[in-house]
């Protein structure tokens, strides 16, 4: 699966340098490994199942990612960033069924 022009599925954490968020607040939430992981399962069979990929440059200039071609670690990051900022119940990474919500909210 790619992000961008860039393969997704066997890139690591530590690979991760891929975004810059936008004035984030101190608490936003650093996801442990565990939950990284999950996230990224999750983001990779949403993207395929629920049809977001094609929408993938307006959500990640939504997120303040500001790399061309974002892996899909540093995307999970940021979209917990973001939902931590935007005062979600679970800033857990995950672009699931709701996904609309994060392009037509307001900032």
């Amino acid at each position: 699966m790619y992000i961008g022009s860039t393969r997704i599925d066997n890139q690591t954490p530590s690979q991760s340098t891929a975004f810059s968020a936008p004035a984030a607040p101190v608490t936003a939430p650093v996801l442990s490994a565990d939950a990284l992981k999950k996230a990224v399962t999750l983001n990779r069979v949403y993207a395929r199942t629920i049809g977001w990929m094609p929408y993938m440059r307006q959500i990640a200039a939504r997120l303040g990612i500001t790399a061309k071609n974002p892996d899909i670690w540093s995307f999970a990051q940021a979209l917990a960033n973001w939902q931590a900022r935007n005062m979600m119940k679970r800033p857990d990474g995950i672009l699931g069924p709701e996904w609309h919500d994060l392009l037509t909210r307001n900032r």
